[in-house]
């Protein structure tokens, strides 16, 4: 009887320590979803959004990405969107208030990694701007005099602060930091209220572009045209999209940088508005053009861009060609000032 109990007791234990040694399944990670007007837990500041979250929030639906991780570059031309001449964010009241709030501003400050007298230059240096799709950060609420660190998704139409190579630093209902997310392969249990367009597999990571982005190519929520916001911009420089910035549904938009840089730049860049002597971006008179009716074919289609289509806020569906969704395709920089 006893060398039977000491050999199921062996037994059992074998199997813990099996299931121990990496065996065993892999326990979720939690992962809370925050709605668009949704605060959240212990949020550093009261809402510095500049825009009702009602008129906010774009109608496209998340991004379809090709690789499984979900990573998109922060300089994907459609990531974001906006709205032309406003700021979704006031940049001044988050700034004043970890100002007038030491004890939060010294551990906003140290989540960004930055000294806390330096955080209103800094804010400075972000662009505001709206996600587009449901989108995976690092998000920090204030508890106890310092930053706690939790997972979250933001809902599409979120209000967020990026920084040069297009990463979101700030969630602005909350005046929250945000850092990249961490452990994205891992299991995920999600948290908290979620909305009537969520699917896990649409969630999208932003990685930071390779390069400095001098100027955001935005989407219109309202109106689903484009729009260029300069970086650090207040939305009071916005200008008119470049044509090479075009989400146009007709794929390689209207040759882009084969030529001079935008022929036709009175009016919309897809259409034959300046006659027949525009030249090289529209109509089928540039020459060598005998295939098919899509511009140059020095930029496939078969590129690695992190983001295949995301439908435009009007109704269509919109795509960006490779050549515009990667920003090292060798074509010089993504956005060239207007």
């Amino acid at each position: 009887m006893l060398v039977a109990g000491v050999a199921a007791v062996g037994i059992a234990l074998g199997l813990v320590l099996t299931n121990a040694g990496g065996g065993g399944t892999a326990a979720a990670q939690e992962v809370t979803l925050q709605p668009v007007g949704s605060t959240g837990q212990d949020p550093f500041t009261d809402s510095v959004t500049a825009q009702p979250p009602a008129s906010a929030q774009p109608t496209a639906p998340a991004a379809t990405v090709t690789s499984a991780s979900g990573a998109v570059s922060g300089s994907t031309v459609g990531l974001y969107g906006g709205t032309k001449n406003v700021a979704s964010c006031d940049v001044p009241k988050l700034a004043g208030f970890l100002a007038a709030n030491p004890d939060k501003g010294r551990a906003w400050a140290g989540v960004e990694g930055i000294a806390p007298n330096t955080i209103d230059p800094y804010l400075r240096t972000l662009t505001p701007v709206l996600l587009r799709a449901d989108t995976r950060v690092t998000n920090h609420g204030y508890s106890n005099g310092q930053a706690t660190a939790y997972q979250a998704v933001l809902q599409a139409g979120t209000a967020v602060l990026v920084d040069p190579h297009g990463v979101p630093r700030v969630r602005c209902a909350c005046g929250n930091p945000l850092l990249p997310p961490t452990n994205t392969g891992a299991p995920a249990d999600f948290t908290g209220q979620s909305w009537a367009t969520f699917k896990s597999q649409n969630v999208v990571v932003v990685t930071p572009a390779p390069a400095p982005i001098t100027e955001m190519v935005l989407v219109d929520v309202h109106t689903g045209g484009t729009f260029g916001r300069p970086g650090g911009g207040t939305g009071e420089n916005d200008t008119t999209a470049p044509p090479s910035a075009s989400t146009s549904p007709s794929g390689p938009s209207s040759g882009p940088s084969s030529g001079p840089s935008s022929g036709p730049s009175s009016g919309p860049s897809s259409g034959p508005s300046s006659g027949p002597s525009s030249g090289p971006s529209s109509g089928p008179s540039s020459g060598p053009s005998s295939g098919p009716s899509s511009g140059p074919s020095s930029a496939p289609p078969s590129s690695p861009a992190s983001v295949q289509s995301l439908s435009s806020p009007g109704g269509g569906s919109s795509h960006a060609s490779a050549a515009e969704l990667s920003p090292a395709s060798g074509n010089g920089p993504q956005s060239p000032p207007s």
